[in-house]
This record gives structure tokens, sequence and C-alpha cells, in this order.
């Protein structure tokens, strides 16, 4: 059953929330099926650009009762395979702008091209961990040259204050050898998480593979 979500601020002003909170009761650990597939979320409806490409992502957003989404759609400029390799990289995917620590795990599932888990920790007024586990598929072309390629993610074990966090990735070859489309999908119920939040990390995420992948780092957050 969706429970709206509780902001949590970490500010003197919001004692009275922050003890409404913790004495609505005592927050557990919990795991969440995550079922087997690595089909996208849903249709994306960002903006596809039209004309000469531009190296950017776009958004589009919403909350429709059970939990906020938001559709993005970023262009490359960069091969396919080279995109979906630097998109392996657990450390680029994590989402350190808006978590304190994180920590990656090898998730070595037979069905999937590619696995890892992501463990990561939040130090706020409520402490709070989490795991999200990836799983990587070509679903058209090769590995080192894919035409459509698909990653799902999912939150399978942490605190019960997330309701929900799923997101999907796909990767679709151009017209042009040389550009690269992701479409990105979130979808994010939690105390304290809203639009603004997948955002930053859908940002972050196209920011750093951009950098990534052009032979550069992964820029800092902002």
């Amino acid at each position: 059953m969706y429970r709206p979500p509780v902001k949590i601020v970490a500010m003197a002003g919001a004692r009275i929330s922050i003890l409404a909170l913790l004495g609505a009761g005592c927050f557990v650990n919990e795991s969440t099926e995550f079922p087997a597939g690595l089909e996208p979320l849903e249709d994306n409806t960002a903006p596809e650009q039209a004309g000469a490409i531009e190296p950017r992502i776009d958004f589009v957003d919403g909350d429709n009762g059970n939990w906020a989404w938001v559709h993005g759609r970023g262009y490359l400029r960069a091969r396919p395979g080279d995109v979906w390799e630097t998109l392996k990289d657990p450390e680029l995917m994590a989402a350190v702008c808006s978590t304190h620590s994180h920590a990656v795990e090898a998730d070595g599932e037979p069905d999937y091209e590619h696995s890892f888990q992501l463990g990561y920790f939040v130090d706020d007024v409520l402490n709070i961990e989490w795991d999200e586990l990836w799983r990587y598929g070509t679903i058209e072309g090769m590995t080192a040259a894919p035409s459509l390629a698909m990653i799902r993610y999912q939150k399978i074990w942490g605190s019960e204050l997330i309701y929900t966090l799923e997101g999907s990735i796909q990767l679709h070859a151009t017209e042009d050898p040389e550009i690269t489309e992701l479409q990105l999908i979130e979808h994010l119920a939690a105390a304290g998480g809203d639009m603004s939040d997948i955002r930053q990390t859908m940002q972050q995420r196209y920011d750093s593979v951009s950098a990534v992948v052009a032979g550069g780092v992964a820029p800092p957050c902002p």
C-alpha cells in the first residue's frame, strides 16, 4: 500500500516534525522482490531532439499519486559500444551526489550480461541504508556494438522509508554512428524524495558518462 512521503529536514525549525516522525514507530529494513526481465518501466515521454543533435539531456516529470517519476532523454557524441562499456562502471551509476557513502559488490547473476549491487548509506537525522541491484543486457546487436541495450535497477533491501525506487536505462544507436541516445526512467516514493532528487541523479549519471566516454573524468557534484 502506498504511504505518502514525509519530508525529513535536518533543521532546528523542523524539530517538531522530526520528533513526530520518530514517534510514529520504529523503522526497519526490508527486502523487495525484483522480478526477472529487462523491459523498460514504460514508454519514455521526454522530448526527442529535432534537426542537429546537441549533447544534452532533457527531462519531463510528474507524480501519479503512487510515486514521483522522471523521464530523461540524452544524446552523447560517442559510439554505442563505447557508451555501453562506460555505463557498466558502477562508480558512474552510483548516486554519489545524494548519498554520503556507497559500496559496490559484484553480483554474478548468470541470466544477465552484467550485474552488480550498490549499497548506500545516508547519515542524517534518521540514518538510512539500502541496496540496489543493477542488471544489464544487450537486446539487439553485439555487446561491442549494440543497437539496443537495456539496464534495469531496483532497491532490493533497505529502509522502509524508501517505499519504491526503480529505474530503467535504454541505449539506442542512432542513424549517426557517432551519436548514441540514452533513455532514462526512474520511479521514487520515499521520505524526503521527489522529482528534483531523481533529476539530479540522472543529470549526474549523464554528465559522468559523457565525460568519461570522451576520455575525461566524472565531474564533481554541484
